[in-house]
């Protein structure tokens, strides 16, 4: 059998009820104009919000975290070895703790309010300013665990057991 690296990507999709929220966001508008306006213009003002407040959702959730050993890319940024640092799973206990204080710490965030959990991606490059990422995802165990262990050496790395099959992989 292949041995294959763990990998992991996730789109950070906003949940049905946002969704919906846009949906009776826009209907709301289209009545109120109905007593205002015409049935057309109020549709078509309807219509509008409609597609504009979904496209703006889903470009604000539809941004992708890929996970590789040795590498990260979370929307348009990315960390790969050796720049890339410590990869911490964090619970919604730690995840909030993480998020009070990333404002002081000149964090890089990637976070969605929708995902209450993440990882803390610790950069490695003593002359980047940014000390670390803390990236929104459904998954952090996986997230860290498809990252490995990485520093200057990532390619040192010995990946064996059940924690180096991806979660798709079943």
């Amino acid at each position: 059998m292949k041995s294959n690296p763990a990998h992991h990507r996730e789109r950070l999709l906003a949940p049905g009820p946002w969704w919906g929220a846009v949906v009776l966001i826009s209907v709301a508008i289209g009545w109120l104009l109905l007593v205002a306006t015409s049935p057309a213009v109020a549709g078509g003002v309807a219509l509008l919000t409609l597609l504009v407040a979904g496209a703006g959702l889903w470009r604000y959730g539809s941004l992708p975290i890929v996970a590789e050993p040795g590498r990260l890319r979370a929307g348009d940024a990315h960390l790969e070895a050796p720049d890339l640092g410590e990869v911490v799973a964090l619970d919604p206990t730690a995840w909030r703790a993480a998020l009070s204080r990333a404002g002081t710490d000149r964090a890089f965030l990637l976070t969605r309010p929708w995902i209450d959990r993440g990882v803390r991606v610790e950069v490695a490059d003593p002359a980047d300013p940014t000390p670390y990422w803390l990236v929104s995802t459904r998954r952090p165990d996986a997230l860290a665990r498809a990252v490995g262990h990485t520093g200057p050496a990532p390619d040192e790395r010995i990946i064996d057991g059940p924690e180096a099959r991806d979660e798709g992989d079943a």
